[in-house]
């Protein structure tokens, strides 16, 4: 009887990646594939990859099932051959990607198919492109639902015109300074007339002078108490001795100090 053949285009607005990791994502295609009722990961390749990996379909006349062996040429090329299957006799074929920039791709399904069961040729034909069909419009919304749930990456900030300035001076040879710093406050030394002094002498310094000026102001004050006692003592004799002159008495110096 033969494979019977048929091969069906789409574009995806996903990037091809994105595409290609749906359609080796064997263990999902329950959950949006229409037609595969199951799969089974036989075998992984070293990347980790399904590498042999049966197929449970409802074909709407009857389930059957098969197993493929894959091989991959990422992210572009998807093949198969066909292993065994329950109601198929036969599915090899491809899947294709082609990067259209900007985020778009063309995915391609070429499958070849002869079933166990005898159908009419035409019936076998439109059930055969329905469900490629199918299948190819199931990657179409998967992988746009996945484009679309990817995280976006941020966008750079703006450049500001000072950044601009700063990256075409650079560019040119014309380094900017760097930022100059505030000068420290100078450090005030302290210092006597007589001579300089650091602050550990400055206490010891600041004790003598005072003692020394409480020393001066003793002494000046005696000294002031000597002139009072003495200007007393004279002050006195001064008026006896001028007392008896007038009272015609004499006086001797001596009996007065002064």
């Amino acid at each position: 009887m033969g494979l019977n053949w048929a091969e069906h285009s789409v574009e995806i607005e996903a990037p091809i990646e994105t595409c290609y990791a749906a359609i080796i994502d064997y263990e999902t295609f329950p959950s949006w594939q229409g037609a595969v009722v199951d799969t089974e990961v036989l075998d992984w390749d070293e990347e980790g990859r399904g590498k042999r990996v049966r197929l449970f379909i409802d074909a709407k006349v009857r389930k059957v099932d098969y197993t493929l062996d894959y091989r991959y040429d990422q992210p572009e090329r998807i093949e198969w051959d066909f292993v065994e299957g329950n109601g198929i006799n036969g599915a090899d074929g491809h899947y294709l990607f082609e990067d259209l920039g900007n985020g778009r791709t063309r995915a391609t399904y070429k499958l070849g198919l002869e079933v166990g069961i005898p159908l009419p040729g035409p019936v076998a034909r439109r059930a055969h492109k329905s469900t490629l069909k199918g299948s190819v419009d199931d990657l179409k919304r998967e992988a746009e639902r996945r484009a679309n749930s990817a995280p976006k990456p941020r966008e750079p900030e703006a450049t500001r015109p000072s950044d601009r300035e700063a990256a075409l001076a650079e560019k040119v040879g014309i380094r900017k300074p760097p930022p100059r710093r505030p000068a420290a406050p100078p450090v005030q030394e302290w210092s006597e007339p007589d001579g300089d002094h650091s602050l550990l002498e400055l206490p010891a310094h600041v004790a003598g002078r005072a003692a020394s000026a409480s020393r001066q102001i003793a002494g000046a004050g005696m000294d002031v108490t000597r002139r009072a006692v003495g200007l007393g003592l004279r002050v006195p004799g001064a008026v006896l001795h001028r007392a008896g002159r007038l009272t015609g008495r004499g006086t001797n110096s001596d009996d007065y100090p002064g």
